[in-house]
């Protein structure tokens, strides 16, 4: 197979998916449409548009293997900058002029929230595979199936390795947010099991860099170890904030912030910094399922910068949505491809185990953290 021409790496995606669409596909039946609605501008547009090459790839691979059932997989994507407005609008259309089988990847509770509202995905039956928010409410909404783990499920994990690590003055700093009030109300159950109280608590007011009060509150409680609840943007001003006081305290953030974009940041100020991840290293990519990505996207002649948390998480949840359209019969349509999701019982992708059913939406609970080093790498 040819490598699709090289671009700037705005136009990549664009390049790719026109390369994709001329492979010839006259062995499959009809096009099986999948939808997304995310954040291709914007603040999140990086980790958005990495997501969906990452789920382009994995319908590449199948398309070119014959399909699924003979029918060939088409992603039609739109931008709602992250807005929920746009959001509504955009699934809207998308529900009416495509008929897709199924959403994958949209981003924020917020924005899936205010589609929740209109009922548009009740009233058309469709399922949504790969929501990116750990947030707890939406685990028994609707047909969301999710793929990465709970708010909760982060702050365990992050509060077990601060334990581990003997860090016992911890700090917590959450953005006023959805998800930061949440990740902080689960942090306070977790601590209070644990039966620590936190030397210090600040909240930062949402998207707002000017963190010199919430900083000198935090280097004031001298903690061992920071909790922060935040989005990318917040987390940088706050880490390079803390660094300029010289804090030794270790930083632990939760999946909100994008570790490649707080890299990308601060460079080499971003060392130190412990990100959550739902998803298996793509750099260390021990994993064979993160193995197998990398080598594709050596293939393709991509940039190897692009194998990153959130393009890996696009093609798992695509390689999910496709096991679930396997065990939806030949013409799968909304109603069997839920059925076929709620069988993926323990189904192990290589090195990534999906297990939903009747009733049981949360696919995963899988937390790793991503360790920034001294050479801006993401190690583990």
């Amino acid at each position: 197979m040819p490598k699709p021409p090289a671009g700037p790496l705005f136009l990549r995606c664009v390049i790719l998916a026109t390369w994709l669409a001329a492979i010839p596909l006259h062995t499959l039946a009809k096009d099986l449409v999948i939808g997304q609605v995310a954040p291709f501008g914007g603040p999140l547009a990086v980790s958005g548009r990495d997501f969906n090459l990452g789920a382009m790839i994995a319908f590449d691979e199948i398309n070119a293997a014959g399909g699924v059932s003979g029918n060939r997989l088409r992603l039609v994507s739109r931008d709602d900058g992250y807005r929920s407005a746009e959001t509504v609008r955009l699934v809207e259309e998308l529900i009416e002029q495509e008929a897709p089988v199924a959403l994958i990847g949209m981003w924020g509770a917020e924005n899936i929230e205010a589609v929740l509202q209109k009922d548009l995905l009740e009233k058309a039956d469709l399922p949504v595979l790969g929501v990116r928010s750990g947030n707890a409410a939406l685990r028994a909404k609707g047909a969301l199936f999710h793929v990465r783990a709970s708010y909760r499920d982060e702050v365990q994990r992050i509060l077990d390795q601060m334990h581990t690590m003997g860090s016992e003055r911890v700090a917590v700093i959450y953005e006023d947010t959805d998800f930061g009030r949440e990740a902080w109300a689960d942090a306070q159950a977790a601590l209070a099991k644990r039966q620590i109280t936190p030397v210090a608590v600040a909240m930062q007011p949402r998207n707002d860099l000017k963190v010199e009060a919430t900083v000198k509150k935090i280097v004031a409680a001298a903690p061992q170890a920071v909790l922060l609840v935040s989005n990318t943007p917040v987390a940088g001003a706050m880490v390079k904030g803390l660094r300029a006081k010289n804090l030794p305290a270790f930083v632990f953030a939760t999946s909100t912030v994008d570790a490649e974009q707080l890299v990308a940041q601060l460079g080499a100020e971003a060392s130190g910094v412990a990100v959550a991840q739902g998803v298996p290293n793509p750099y260390k990519a021990t994993a064979p399922i993160a193995m197998d990505f990398r080598r594709r996207i050596a293939s393709l002649g991509i940039d190897p910068a692009r194998a990153n948390f959130a393009s890996l998480e696009g093609y798992i949840v695509a390689r999910i949505l496709v096991e679930g359209l396997r065990r939806s019969g030949k013409n799968p349509q909304r109603k069997d491809l839920v059925r076929g999701l709620e069988s993926l019982r323990r189904t192990d992708l290589g090195g990534f185990v999906v297990d939903f059913g009747p009733g049981q939406r949360e696919g995963s609970r899988f937390v790793d953290l991503s360790l920034i080093g001294t050479d801006g790498r993401i190690r583990q």
